[in-house]
């Protein structure tokens, strides 16, 4: 038979139990103790093994305590380091220190956790057994230590932290992602074996990789976006405790079950519950390892452990929010977003706060959640903000966000219309289903005509579009038979251009579009056929652009921001009307404190210091286009131009123009400074235009150009050339191909 050892496990369980049965008759700061389901048998968890509560609920945490047999000593780095990892995890300024034998009370000073106080050692308590054998001589000293504790707590000498405090969800997902690594082993794994994962990851990679630019490897990107996901779940599933008594299931997901039973429990869950873009599994569930998900346990024991659906509604609502705030920051792209551009945008586009609102590339939901906002502020109820209130989006994790940021205790219970779906494929009337939250059942919604359609369009590059969107070229077909003498769109067009066409098919008469764009149609051959193709079916009304600092934190992108008016009927551009073109003179992030008066100054076209605005007729517009000025320049005063537009020469009868052509690897072809590669294959080069203020530029950047072959360049003994070649050979691109094929162009050498 099998021998059964009093392990520091046993005892924190028994510990437990006879501080909670002390606590029963007394009236003191500490209510309550926990920590039975996040108790672990490996060596490391995350959470303290005994928390101690302030309060019934256990909504309000005092202090966590790490437990340990007598042979291991009360000073023992390991066992002080992991108490002190253990403390700030949860933000708590002590924790309890206890071998059974010796107790020492930790506090959080300026220097950090210092020792605050120590008790008489128990001199019966030596070895593990004897822990077992003298429970009362142990429990005697328990007795004097939660006394001792309560006049701390009693005189504000340690401090106590609300749930939404201690649970520091940037802290929890930063030590989930420590698995990041072991997970990456894990996705590798299984895509050796399974062919149809590796084709499901690499069709990901190719819309979602420049939503990542920070990190060009694909399965790390996966692994933190699967880690962070499971975090979302756990943490969303014992929120809604609270509100659906089915959710409690999630207090099954402990320590015996497999991924795979957590799965399920998920799908239980979901099937109650509703909240399927939450709950469902997405890309790679499975794949993480096996610490990942033992931690994940212990979050979720965790959580069971503070009776979270005993907290108040809207302490959960701020756990909740900032549960979506981290998630974002980590896995979710560089690209959500801002806050404050979110609010600019609607605040712009949405006149009527009663009317349909849609974001159909939501992502995460930050624009989505400022038009639900900015309905709330105008006195909206919460069934007319839900009834009016659409969005979708092509891909699972972020709608799994936006769904988080729109859930509020007032809708709980309430259908939220967020979906998935490709925003080419939206149609009016299109049926989509819902669950209802209440009972499981589904629910059948018809997509209205909107109104309002706010968001930021998604940026692929022609190159991808063919694989990832094969169908958006067919949007040709329709504007030719809408736009008789419109031009088409080439080949070199970006995604987000074809993308307003699609969405005029869904509008009200009068509806109006605000959409985040990259600033390349300002100035491009395309951005010409976009700029005139959209006025076959729309007014101009506002482009906005920051005149100081990039909206998109990391982003060489520049955005602008323009809203547009449906036209009652398709025509060619008349000569009527006006545009605004505006740019904003402070950093809309940094520096902008108030949105709302910046977006009353943009409507009534009121300069300040914080914006200044162009206002051009359409019959001036077309005389600038004439003259060959592009729309970038239409944001500067050009009432003069006039005067001198007969003395104006084209450029291109004196010099030869041409666009460079587009390489990639910017690592290959702009070399440092010092980059000892033979000075016949470096050239100077301005890249760009930044600093430049006149006519005369001067090189910014040094250029790798060469011409010869590779043959050629070891009868040369040009090695270094050669070296600099090497280097990049068997490197691959963002989507895991060879370089020599993604850079190969016709008659040139691939570098």
């Amino acid at each position: 038979m099998q021998r059964i050892t009093y392990n520091e496990r046993s005892w924190a369980i028994d510990l437990i139990s006879t501080i909670n049965l002390f606590l029963s008759d007394k009236r003191i700061r500490i209510r309550s103790a926990g920590g039975e389901n996040t108790i672990r048998s490996e060596a490391t968890s995350l959470f303290p093994d005994v928390l101690l509560f302030g309060d019934s609920a256990q909504g309000e945490i005092l202090q966590g305590r790490e437990l340990k047999m007598p042979d291991t000593s009360i000073t023992d780095e390991d066992f002080i380091s992991n108490a002190v990892q253990k403390a700030e995890t949860l933000k708590l300024n002590s924790f309890l220190l206890w071998n059974a034998k010796n107790a020492v009370l930790y506090k959080k000073e300026e220097d950090g956790f210092q020792p605050y106080k120590s008790w008489l050692a128990i001199k019966s308590i030596n070895s593990r057994a004897d822990v077992k054998k003298n429970s009362d001589d142990w429990k005697a000293l328990l007795y004097q230590i939660l006394e001792d504790l309560d006049g701390f707590f009693e005189s504000g000498v340690l401090v106590r932290k609300r749930i939404v405090d201690s649970l520091s969800i940037n802290s929890i997902i930063d030590i989930i992602l420590e698995n990041t690594d072991g997970t990456v082993e894990t996705i590798r794994e299984q895509i050796r074996r399974n062919a149809r994962l590796d084709a499901e990851i690499n069709s990901w990679w190719r819309a979602s990789s420049v939503e990542h630019t920070e990190n060009n490897n694909k399965h790390k990107v996966l692994a933190r976006v699967v880690l962070t996901d499971w975090v979302i779940k756990i943490v969303f599933a014992n929120i809604l405790k609270r509100y659906f008594l089915e959710a409690r299931q999630i207090n099954q997901l402990a320590e015996d079950k497999s991924i795979e039973q957590g799965i399920d429990i998920f799908q239980h869950i979901s099937d109650t519950c509703n909240f399927w873009n939450i709950f469902n599994i997405h890309l790679g569930q499975t794949a993480i390892s096996e610490n990942a998900w033992n931690q994940l346990l212990q979050l979720n024991g965790f959580l069971v452990d503070v009776n979270i659906e005993g907290i108040d509604a809207n302490i959960l609502h701020q756990l909740l929010q900032n549960s979506i705030v981290s998630a974002k920051r980590r896995a979710a792209g560089q690209f959500t977003t801002p806050q404050k551009l979110s609010e600019l945008l609607a605040r712009l586009c949405i006149h009527d706060k009663t009317k349909v609102v849609l974001d159909p590339c939501c992502g995460t939901g930050t624009i989505i959640s400022e038009a639900y906002k900015l309905k709330e502020k105008y006195g909206q109820n919460q069934d007319e903000i839900l009834n009016t209130i659409w969005a979708s989006d092509k891909y699972a994790f972020p709608l799994q966000l936006a769904n988080l940021t729109l859930t509020r205790p007032s809708n709980m219970g309430k259908i939220i219309n967020i979906f998935r779906e490709d925003v080419i494929n939206l149609e009016t009337n299109k049926s989509i289903n819902f669950k209802d939250p209440n009972n499981g059942r589904l629910v059948g919604k018809q997509l209205p005509h909107i109104d309002y359609i706010v968001s930021n369009l998604p940026f692929v590059q022609q190159e991808d579009i063919s694989f990832l969107n094969p169908d958006i070229y067919e949007i040709n077909d329709w504007i030719r038979e809408n736009a008789t003498d419109a031009v088409s769109f080439s080949g070199k067009s970006d995604l987000y251009v074809y993308i307003p066409f699609h969405l005029y098919k869904l509008l009200e008469e009068d509806a109006r579009i605000g959409i985040i764009l990259s600033n390349a149609w300002l100035g491009t051959t395309y951005g010409r056929s976009f700029i005139e193709l959209l006025q076959w079916f729309y007014e101009f009304e506002q482009i906005v652009i920051s005149g100081k600092g990039r909206w998109f934190d990391n982003s060489e992108i520049v955005t602008t921001l323009v809203v547009l008016k449906k036209k009652a009927e398709t025509s060619s551009p008349q000569d009527n009307g006006e545009i605004s073109f505006s740019v904003i003179n402070k950093d809309l992030i940094k520096e902008i404190d108030n949105v709302q008066e910046l977006s009353e100054n943009l409507l009534l076209r009121q300069n300040n210091e914080n914006v200044s605005t162009n206002t051009h007729s359409r019959e001036a517009t077309t005389s600038f286009e004439n003259l060959g000025l592009p729309w970038s320049a239409y944001f500067t005063d050009l009432s003069w131009i006039n005067t001198v537009s007969d003395h104006l020469v084209a450029a291109k009868d004196i010099f030869e123009i041409k666009r460079g052509e587009r390489r990639g690897w910017n690592p290959l072809f702009y070399p440092p400074e010092k980059n000892n590669i033979e000075d016949v294959y470096i050239e100077p080069v301005v890249k760009n235009l930044r600093g430049c203020r006149g006519l005369i530029a001067k090189p910014n950047k040094l250029a790798f150009c060469c011409s010869k072959s590779k043959k050629e360049l070891r009868k040369l003994k040009h090695s270094r050339a050669l070296k600099w070649i090497n280097r990049f050979e068997n490197e691959k691109n963002g989507r895991g191909e060879p370089l020599p094929e993604v850079l190969q162009r016709a008659g040139l050498h691939w570098y």
